[in-house]
């Protein structure tokens, strides 16, 4: 039998040779139909799952290579709520706190929404203060769109700290029953970057009296003392109380780390005050539009020349420093500004910053009517055109009162073809017994600034107070710009504005004094 087995496991080919085939017992024939089962189980789970596996494994190398797992080198932020916006990230750092933010679908199907304020009701790792509203620069967002703001004066003073933030984004929207004011909740948390400090020197403000509640203090600052600390431009520098909170500064002079630079710090009421004057990295720029900041005209390549510049204002904080501030950035007339003449273009130009031109007829340039609260200090800077064409005219500009039409500026008289500048007060008349030795000030670009206590004016040029004879004794609340006609058809001189201001009047004491520690 055995025989007979043997013979039925062989074939016969049709060429009558015969092919062997070894014999298998059944349970071999088994396990080796399992194993070829479970083979081919294998490969069909690596051609299913293999191309995830390999997805998961380019992405965890990608996070890798970003730092996503090495929280010493990275800075991370999570956010919460918010609706109708969404936060995709904030950075905190001594410099302050930025937030980028992207708006979705807006209530009522509002086109856009403004964002206001930030309030926060706790605070961990920052300088920001619980029940305090921060104002912020105004961003308009449509349902879509994106934008970045940063919320002044709050930042993280060192560097790898954790921080949370419970807020709220005070925005409003048009809606068909009104504006409508709300808020965004939600929570920022994070932690803070590696901007860190590299020195500092500590400056020490004093006053016999008491300033102002909101108050503008000049720093004049040597750079050439700091050079190894300053970056060329300028752009690593702001300051702060010893408390790490930043203090608003407005840079108006000063490009580079040769030249004397000068600043305004916004700050509370004090007799005798600390601050640090910080300095960053050589390659930080810690400049934005909120709490560090300058002048408009000093990123443009000529800043005699602000009318092409495409850079203009474009660190301009102004109008967190001072009580008013207008850079006339762009070519249309700023909110609240207006003139008595029909074509407002026409001898009244905004091109980044203004030029009131020569005219027929006399022209204002003015803020409104408004009634500025007394006392004040107007600043503006600007040029008059030196020996203009023009056979006789004038031009003033400061404080104005509509009701008695009394006035108080600086003033160009022309008398072709020799031109003045001179302090004017009441009417022109008055003029002629006040003209200032104006060699080297006509063509160039000064700063000029009128005190104004209510009832008397003073005259400074570049900060420096001019000897003056000044009667007037009417309250004059309103800033206007006049480009008076005189002999006509065309008449008056021409000006060139780059910013203005009007700030806080000094104690009685004067301005308070500012000394400088060594460096830290």
């Amino acid at each position: 039998m055995f025989n007979s087995r043997k013979d039925n496991n062989r074939e016969k080919s049709s060429s009558g040779s015969s092919h062997t085939y070894s014999y298998a017992p059944p349970h071999f024939l088994h396990t080796k139909l399992n194993q070829n089962k479970r083979s081919q189980s294998a490969l069909e789970y690596m051609m299913t799952y293999g191309w995830a596996i390999l997805i998961i494994v380019i992405v965890a190398v990608i996070l890798y290579s970003m730092g996503i797992f090495n929280p010493s080198s990275a800075v991370t932020t999570t956010s919460s709520g918010f609706s109708p916006f969404a936060i995709s990230s904030v950075i905190c750092s001594p410099a302050g706190l930025t937030v980028a933010i992207t708006a979705g679908g807006l209530p009522n199907n509002a086109a856009s929404a403004q964002i206001t304020a930030v309030y926060f009701s706790s605070t961990t790792g920052t300088t920001a203060s619980t029940g305090k509203l921060y104002s912020i620069t105004p961003v308009t967002l449509a349902s879509g769109s994106s934008t970045t703001f940063v919320v002044p004066t709050v930042a993280c003073t060192s560097a790898g700290t954790a921080f949370s933030l419970s807020t709220k984004l005070q925005y409003s929207y048009s809606s068909p029953a009104g504006n409508v004011v709300t808020n965004a909740t939600g929570t920022i948390a994070g932690t803070s970057s590696a901007l860190k400090i590299t020195a500092y020197v500590p400056l020490t403000i004093s006053s016999s009296a008491a300033t102002p509640q909101t108050w503008q203090q000049l720093v004049v600052v040597n750079m050439s003392n700091y050079k190894s600390y300053a970056s060329s431009t300028l752009d690593n520098l702001e300051f702060t109380y010893p408390n790490g909170s930043i203090i608003p500064s407005w840079r108006e002079n000063g490009t580079s780390n040769t030249q004397v630079a000068a600043y305004f710090l916004k700050l509370g009421s004090f007799t005798s005050t600390t601050v640090h004057m910080d300095f960053f990295p050589i390659s930080d720029n810690v400049l934005n539009t909120v709490n560090t900041g300058e002048a408009p005209q000093l990123t443009c390549s000529n800043p005699l020349n602000t009318a092409s510049c495409n850079t203009y204002a474009e660190y301009d904080n102004g109008n967190y420093v001072f009580n008013y501030y207008q850079n006339f950035k762009g070519t249309t007339y700023p909110a609240g500004w207006t003139t008595n003449n029909f074509d407002t273009t026409k001898y009244v130009e905004i091109h980044n910053g203004f030029t009131i031109e020569f005219s027929p007829v006399g022209v204002e340039f003015y803020y409104n009517r408004e009634n500025f609260s007394l006392p004040a200090i107007l600043d503006w800077q600007g040029s008059y055109i030196p020996n203009p064409p023009r056979y006789c005219g004038w031009t003033i500009l400061g404080w104005y009162n509509f009701s008695s039409g009394d006035s108080a500026g600086w003033a160009q008289w022309i008398n072709s073809p020799t031109s003045w500048v001179h302090y004017q007060y009441g009417n022109i008349s008055q003029a002629a017994q006040n003209f200032y030795n104006s060699t080297g000030i006509i063509g160039n670009q000064e700063v000029f600034s009128l005190t104004n206590a209510g009832t008397s004016m003073g005259y400074l040029l570049n900060y420096t107070l001019q000897s003056y004879a000044n009667p007037e004794n009417t309250p004059l609340q309103t800033v206007l710009f006049r480009n008076g006609a005189g002999c006509g058809p065309t008449s008056g001189s021409e000006v060139n504005v780059t910013w203005l201001d009007v700030r806080a009047y000094p104690p009685s004491s004067g301005r308070p004094s500012v000394s400088f520690g060594s460096v830290s």
